[in-house]
């Protein structure tokens, strides 16, 4: 099982944040597009910034246990208010630009 609990996980939104805003500062050395793997792990890592982003801020917002992701500070499931799927998007372009 996943545990949670509201100070970690607002303590994760402000991490990974920062951590957002610290992606300008990536940069490549390799500039050809023939099996640029640099170019390749840089994408992947502002892909998995993005997801790590939306992932905290979706299980921050949820105030439930659903499953094996279990919220020691709701600890029973809210049917009535969270029978839903959460959809979450970054508001700018770029992962450094988002709030």
């Amino acid at each position: 099982p996943v545990y949670r609990n509201a100070d970690g996980l607002l303590k994760g939104k402000d991490v990974i944040d920062g951590i957002m805003k610290k992606y300008k500062d990536v940069g490549i050395s390799d500039r050809s597009m023939v099996w640029n793997t640099d170019l390749i792990e840089t994408l992947e890592l502002e892909n998995l910034i993005n997801q790590a982003a939306q992932e905290m801020h979706s299980a921050e917002a949820r105030k439930e246990s659903r499953g094996a992701h279990a919220h020691e500070n709701f600890p029973d499931r809210d049917d009535e208010n969270w029978m839903k799927h959460t959809l979450s998007f970054l508001d700018k372009t770029y992962v450094e630009d988002a709030k």
